[in-house]
C-alpha cells in the first residue's frame, strides 16, 4: 500500500511534535536535527528513534519513540500508547502526559519557578490523536 515504509516516527511522533511547536510558539524553529533510526527489515518502516533538536533562540530538545512496547490497542489486554511531553523553561515547566486507552489519565501540568503547580483541562481527558476523519488534528491542539 501507499502507507507501507512509514512508521512510528511518520505516524506517531508528528502529533508529539505538532504539540509542542504549537504550545511553544511560531518563533521557535528548528535549525538542526540530529537523529538515530531504526527500521523494519520487512516494511522498511522506522521502529524507533531518538532525535536531538537544535532551535533558533537557543531552544534544544530532544525527542524519543518506540513502537516496541509490547501489545496495542487490539491485544487482550489492550495496551495504549504512553506520551510524556516535559517542557522546561526559565520561568518554570510544563508536563503533558497520559494514555491513550485511558482518557481519565490525561494532565496538563504547569510548573512555575516559585514552586507553584497548576493543573489545566483536567476535564478533557486525553485523547492522543483524532480519528475522525473530519477533525482538526491531534485532540491534544484542543486543550
Amino acid at each position: 500500500g501507499t502507507m507501507l515504509g512509514n512508521g512510528f516516527a511518520w505516524g506517531q511522533s508528528s502529533h508529539l511534535l505538532a504539540w509542542i511547536y504549537h504550545v511553544s510558539g511560531e518563533n521557535v524553529c528548528p535549525k538542526r536535527v540530529f537523529c538515530a533510526m531504526n527500521h523494519s527489515d520487512k516494511t522498511g518502516a522506522d521502529v524507533s528513534h531518538a532525535a536531538t533538536i537544535i532551535c533558533n533562540d537557543g531552544v534544544t530538545f530532544s525527542m524519543s519513540g518506540t513502537s516496541l512496547l509490547p501489545g496495542n490497542a487490539h491485544s487482550d489486554p489492550p495496551v495504549g500508547k504512553s506520551i510524556r511531553i516535559k517542557i522546561f523553561g526559565t520561568e518554570g515547566a510544563i508536563f503533558y502526559t497520559g494514555d491513550d486507552r485511558d482518557p481519565a489519565s490525561g494532565r496538563l501540568e504547569l510548573r512555575k519557578e516559585s514552586g507553584d503547580v497548576e493543573v489545566h483541562c483536567s476535564d478533557l481527558g486525553f485523547e492522543f490523536e483524532d480519528l475522525d476523519q473530519e477533525g482538526n488534528g491531534p485532540e491534544s491542539l484542543q486543550c
